[in-house]
């Protein structure tokens, strides 16, 4: 058994199950890789069901992962001056896969501890929603090893992308046009992009942790 293998056992074993899953499973290791998984922190409830929403709702997981990566470019996009229907229609595609795996996250809950309650469900959506368009996030959602929900504080289609600049024109001899009123969407993508790069950060220390 690879150590690898070892973390996808242990993050997809019953949540009461984790604590002796992780003796069993670093003994069974051994040596440093054994060490280094016994060390592994319990995930919370809302963790816990979105690593079994990575490996039991597979299908609308990776449709979230490809809307997100779809939203990320169409935003882009638009800063570019393209056309706003590929970003509603990938705002569109995120919102129904993250309603059908918020219903599902319900039914785990349900199944698992009892009850489903209104602040697991904000916390597995907002997760899930932060997740599609963060690279580190997508990263966690596809291999199901979170340890605690993200807590974005907002979110972007645009982190990691290079919106180009524009090239400076030449001045000409006749009065300019009058410029174009802005798009007051500009304004709140910037600031999205502020707050996703400072939840990137968060991220990759998140990453850094589950990679020792």
């Amino acid at each position: 058994m690879t150590l690898d293998e070892a973390l996808d056992e242990l993050y997809g074993a019953p949540l009461d199950e984790f604590v002796a899953e992780r003796k069993r499973l670093a003994q069974k290791l051994g040596g440093a890789e054994g060490k280094e998984l016994a060390k592994l922190k319990k995930p919370n409830v809302a963790a816990w069901v979105l690593n079994q929403l990575a490996r039991r709702e597979r299908r609308d997981v990776d449709l979230l992962l490809d809307a997100g990566h779809r939203l990320r470019q169409a935003q882009a996009g638009v800063l570019r001056g393209g056309e706003k229907e590929s970003f509603e229609d990938a705002r569109r595609k995120e919102s129904d896969a993250l309603k059908r795996l918020t219903k599902a996250a319900e039914r785990l809950l349900r199944d698992a501890r009892g009850t489903a309650s209104a602040s697991a469900l904000a916390q597995i959506s907002e997760s899930l929603r932060a997740a599609a368009v963060t690279e580190e996030g997508r990263e966690v959602l596809a291999r199901g090893r979170f340890v605690e929900p993200l807590r974005p504080s907002g979110f972007d289609a645009f982190a990691g992308i290079d919106v180009p600049k524009r090239v400076p024109r030449k001045k000409a001899k006749a009065k300019p046009a009058p410029k174009p009123k802005p798009d007051p969407r500009i304004r709140e993508l910037e600031q999205e992009l502020r707050d996703t790069e400072r939840r990137a950060e968060q991220l990759r220390a998140e990453l850094r942790k589950l990679r020792g």
